[in-house]
């Protein structure tokens, strides 16, 4: 006597375990130089390590943030043109490669990184710059007489 076998729920909870894992580790593998390279989301401790370093790119992202428009690729690519003195250390940081690998892509093979170096690391930068945009929106309501007490609720304090 035969036996029906459900292929479609082990699909489905093969598909999910995939995205599951994509959440935990979205590291992505992308060719550069011939080479696959992989594009890491830096570990948390690292994270706090090059944060302090990050001020003035986080400060300059939330003003992206502020202004509630949506964000055009091209005006990424040059936020992090403007930015790139830094953005090499973010970059072999997350690639673990030296600079010399980065001096040797074109501009196709660079804009493919940098944009999966974001899609990668992106919460960081944008949950650093949130903050600050909550922290200064925080300060104007208590320079305009608001006291802190009424201006913090509890999730506030929590994250």
């Amino acid at each position: 006597m035969a036996k029906t076998v459900e292929p479609d729920r082990q699909d489905t909870s093969a598909a999910q375990a995939a995205e599951d894992l994509n959440i935990l580790m979205p590291n992505k593998t992308i060719p550069l130089a011939g080479e696959n390279i992989e594009v890491k989301e830096y570990p948390f401790m690292v994270w706090l390590k090059l944060k302090p370093r990050c001020h003035g790119l986080v400060e300059d992202l939330a003003e992206f943030i502020e202004r509630e428009n949506d964000i055009l690729t091209d005006e990424l690519l040059e936020f992090f043109e403007n930015h790139f003195q830094f953005m090499t250390t973010l970059l072999c940081e997350s690639i673990n490669q030296p600079v010399e690998f980065l001096e040797q892509l074109g501009d196709e093979e660079m804009n493919l990184l940098l944009m999966n170096w974001w899609v990668v690391n992106k919460h960081f930068f944008l949950k650093s710059a949130n903050r600050l945009l909550r922290a200064k929106a925080l300060k104007d309501q208590i320079s305009d007489g608001q006291t802190l007490s009424n201006s913090l609720s509890h999730t506030d304090i929590i994250e």
